[in-house]
């Protein structure tokens, strides 16, 4: 996928911190003894075991639920030798005395209550088991005393190892995390994971579930008892989804919880609606989310966002009741009545669709007479264009590449060549015509804006001055460059001339934007890919040789900053530069040649950072040119859920697939010998 600033490497992004030892390690199973302050830490049922005398076997839940209840009610003796020994017990229990220990933060006896708090507040509360497999302990160490961001780094990274292998794990995060929002979300996740079609797993992933979440009682947990059941029979427990809805709403509409709000149960519908279709119902999907559209805030932000979850979940009803609810605000926003048209769209009333995004395009005040936009103040002209170039970006991310090439160029069509957001929309078109293989229109879109620098030198000043802007032009001219040479390699791949001249021409361009611009990457992988004479390629192999050695050089000193700088105020910036540095020699050697093994965990370091899509799609490439093609698809899936229309994206989810169905084939073939 194309890096959005052309005068800057590829910027992309990636899973979290500790994917690596998954990725590098192939998942070692083998299991390491949680530590805690030097100390091996018995499991609960040790600890239980070692109170109630039980020796073989494992103990019941309400027996250590009432063993925990004992001991917290020992935190209130008169004795201090007893105390101590109850809240060392506690402590060694870990996260099965934690519903108790809760519990008695409120204890009218202010011993108990105080020594409960302290307990709860400490870091002393074990998050892995001598059960869990190395990844996981290591994605669970020092859980406790990380913020709440990188905690829902760990949740998301739990659910991203296969297998479910972090199942149990996450469902103790559900069950225990004292953050209700970050114990929705371990609850999401793992309601969010592949549903496996052997009933021999769903049933174990049921047991696991069921096993982890004891007899707490809580939102999530409540949630995770019925998702269980609908694992264990692989159908959708309709009637029991619906009872858990209507039961949390009543509980709101009471007033009697503090955990459960509209927007929670808001969230429980669209995961019921989202399972029941996977099972196969997508009736109850749209009844369930229908009856319950009364808890999506009647704000434009709010219908936006329940219009885009309903079409990319195909619920286009949904939007339709929307629009019939709300028509006054969808008439008044034109990325509403967007939404609307797409759901159109979908259903398949290409006719209704086009009508309604040409009433959002002509809703646009920048559709006047040239009078009227002459007439128009500088400043309003400028805030006009602004928003409809949101509106664009806004249609980009959607998808609706066709109606956000409209907006664009009407803003184009509206404003000078000069102004600041004419520059900016040529620079985003510029991108998507790229993302699409449009190439003269890259051409045709950026050429103007190139030739009006070359004779404006304090337009050009102007531009080079915003560094928002200025990080776009530096590449420009490269990059057209290298747009006419992909233009003259489909013109030779589609047999215009009856020699190599076409070829060499495009090579020659291709080199010349590289060199004047060797920060562009997706150039040099192009010309590592285009074939040529043996001179070719060693012009090639040149660039290549030294683009890694750079690389490599920026990465150790962006880590050695870091290590020299402790935590001074620029951390955050290197640690984003490096992860960039990390992903940009990844994306290079996956694509190229050289150490596949390194280029892999340099992107998973680089995920341990920062994570988004361009990143995991760097990583799909790393184990794609491993020839780990099931990693590569999974991951790659992961990089299209956060950005689901990215022509880029797709297509190499396509390659991954087509490899791996031919790899199938050939596995079958080789069989049948």
């Amino acid at each position: 996928m194309p890096t959005v600033a052309f005068s800057i490497d590829r910027r992309r992004c990636g899973l979290h911190r500790l994917v690596m030892s998954f990725g590098l390690g192939l998942l070692a199973t083998c299991v390491m003894n949680p530590v805690s302050q030097g100390q091996d830490l018995p499991s609960p049922a040790e600890t239980l075991a070692e109170a109630s005398g039980v020796v073989d076997g494992e103990a019941n839940p309400a027996d250590v639920a009432g063993e925990a209840r004992r001991l917290v009610e020992a935190l209130g003796s008169d004795s201090y030798a007893t105390r101590m020994q109850a809240r060392v017990k506690l402590q060694r229990m870990g996260l099965e005395a934690i519903d108790e220990l809760r519990r008695a933060t409120n204890d009218l006896d202010s011993e108990i209550s105080l020594t409960a708090k302290s307990i709860v507040a400490s870091y002393s509360i074990v998050w892995f088991t001598n059960d869990d497999p190395d990844v996981v302990y290591d994605a669970l160490e020092g859980y406790g005393a990380e913020s709440i961001p990188e905690r829902q780094a760990r949740i998301s990274m739990l659910a991203e190892f296969p297998d479910r292998i972090g199942l149990p794990a996450l469902v103790r995060i559900a069950r225990f995390e004292s953050s209700t929002d970050l114990s929705r979300r371990a609850t999401i996740e793992i309601m969010g994971q592949a549903i496996d079609k052997d009933p021999a797993k769903r049933k174990a992933n049921a047991a696991l579930i069921k096993k982890g979440l004891g007899l707490a009682v809580r939102q999530a947990t409540e949630w995770l008892q019925v998702y269980a059941n609908d694992l264990a029979s692989g159908q959708y427990s309709t009637d029991e989804w619906r009872s858990l809805v209507r039961k949390q709403r009543d509980a709101v509409d009471s007033l009697s919880s503090e955990e459960i709000t509209r927007a929670s149960i808001l969230s429980l519908v669209r995961i019921c609606a989202v399972q029941a279709a996977s099972l196969g119902d997508k009736e109850e999907a749209l009844r369930l989310s229908t009856e319950n559209l009364d808890l999506v805030p009647a704000t434009t932000n709010d219908l936006i966002e329940a219009c885009n979850w309903a079409t990319d979940n195909q619920l286009y009803p949904l939007v339709f009741e929307l629009y019939t609810q709300h028509r006054p605000m969808f008439d008044r926003s034109a990325v509403l009545l967007y939404g609307y048209a797409f759901a159109l769209r979908g259903k398949g009333d290409e006719a209704e669709a086009v009508r309604v995004a040409d009433d959002a395009f002509r809703s646009s005040p920048l559709a006047q007479t040239e009078d009227v936009l002459k007439a128009m103040q500088p400043r309003e002209l400028e805030e006009i264009a602004k928003l409809r170039r949101e509106i664009a970006v806004s249609l980009r991310a959607r998808g609706m590449f066709q109606w956000a090439e409209r907006e664009y160029e009407h803003v184009l069509d509206s404003v000078p060549i000069v102004d600041r957001n004419s520059v900016l929309c040529r620079s985003d078109l510029s991108i998507m015509f790229g993302e699409l293989d449009r190439h003269q229109d890259v051409i045709d879109l950026l050429g103007p804006l190139l030739e009006r620098m070359e004779k404006d030198d304090d337009f050009k000043a102007k531009l080079m001055a915003d560094q928002n802007i200025a990080v776009f032009i530096k590449g420009w001219g490269s990059r057209v460059e290298y747009h006419k040479a992909l233009l003259d390699i489909e013109k030779h791949a589609d047999g215009d001339t009856e020699d190599d001249a076409l070829l060499e021409k495009a090579r020659q361009r291709m080199m010349a934007a590289y060199i004047a611009n060797p920060r562009d990457i997706d150039v040099l992988i192009k010309m590592y890919r285009t074939n040529g004479d043996k001179s070719w390629r060693t012009a090639v192999k040149t660039q290549l040789s030294t683009a890694e050695g750079l690389r490599l050089n920026t990465i150790k000193n962006y880590k050695d900053a870091l290590k020299r700088g402790g935590l001074n105020p620029q951390k955050v910036q290197y640690e984003a530069a490096l992860a960039e540095a990390l992903n940009n020699y990844a994306w290079l050697i996956c694509n190229t040649e050289g150490d596949f093994e390194q280029a892999l965990k340099y992107s998973l370091e680089s995920l341990e950072i920062r994570e988004d899509s361009a990143k995991l799609d760097t990583c799909g490439r790393c184990y794609f040119a491993l020839g780990d093609l099931d990693n590569a698809i999974r991951v790659q899936k992961r990089a299209l859920a956060l950005e689901p229309h990215s022509p880029p994206l797709k297509r190499q989810l396509r390659e991954f697939e087509q490899a791996k169905k031919k790899a199938e084939i050939a596995a079958e073939h080789a069989e049948a010998k």
